[in-house]
């Protein structure tokens, strides 16, 4: 045997949606751990146990890789907020900030960052992707608030709290401050003040804050709030609010 046989690599044979999926894998724990821009493809090829040309045979580039890893990350993340199902709405908003946030400490290094930060750094086919995520995390938030069928006042209400929540989750990973649990708390309480804001333009915001008084329960500091300063301002309020939010 010659010594550029012996010193030639051996890889697996796999199947090749096997292999595309182990590719993905490793790929997912090296942009885990580090950020994306000082991750290879051969760094990939390595973790996978294949060679730099098999990476190719699936991918374009690091940055296709990028996007189909951010798709499964983001469809990991959605699959456990989805396990959520029981209680009231504020419940579930809190439930799925919790998972939210395990998920940002469980990848600070990486994919953290990367759906905690706008995506402003991240590859452009994972920005589409992330993009995708954020429509979905906006669907839900809407089905818990009995809103499937949202008016655009209330869906821009949910998608700039989406937005607000990743910015003070980056916040929270650089920092580690506020203290997590205060965090999650302020981050619930703004979505209902935002709501309250967004019923003093819109009749189906409004008709959403009145049901969601209903559906609390009245030791709920959520619901609580949301009666406070929502429920129980009348239309003349909701009138006057809006004037003084510059909308009449």
């Amino acid at each position: 045997m010659t010594g550029a046989q012996t010193g030639r690599r051996r890889f697996r044979r796999l199947p090749s949606g096997r292999r595309r999926e182990e590719i993905i894998s490793a790929a997912a724990a090296m942009f885990g751990a580090r950020p994306e821009h000082e991750v290879t493809i051969d760094d990939v090829a390595a973790a996978a146990g294949t060679s730099r040309s098999s990476v190719y045979r699936f991918f374009d580039g690091r940055q296709e890789l990028y996007g189909a890893v951010a798709r499964r990350v983001g469809d990991e993340l959605l699959e456990r907020m989805h396990r959520v199902t029981d209680g009231p709405p504020s419940l579930l908003l809190r439930a799925r900030l919790g998972i939210y946030f395990d998920f940002v400490a469980e990848n600070a290094g990486g994919w953290g960052g990367v759906l905690g930060s706008g995506a402003a750094h991240a590859a452009e086919a994972a920005q589409t992707v992330l993009q995708e995520v954020r429509d979905r995390a906006c669907a839900l938030t809407l089905a818990t608030l009995g809103a499937e069928e949202a008016s655009p006042v209330l869906r821009g209400t949910v998608q700039a709290w989406i937005t607000g929540v990743e910015w003070a989750s980056a916040e929270w990973a650089r920092t580690g401050r506020p203290e997590r649990a205060e965090l999650e708390r302020l981050l619930a309480a703004h979505l209902a003040g935002m709501l309250v804001g967004a019923a003093a333009l819109d009749p189906g915001a409004a008709e959403r804050l009145a049901w969601l008084a209903h559906q609390e329960p009245a030791d709920s500091s959520f619901g609580t709030l949301v009666r406070l300063i929502g429920h129980r301002v009348g239309g003349r309020e909701l009138t006057n609010l809006a004037r003084f939010l510059g909308h009449g």
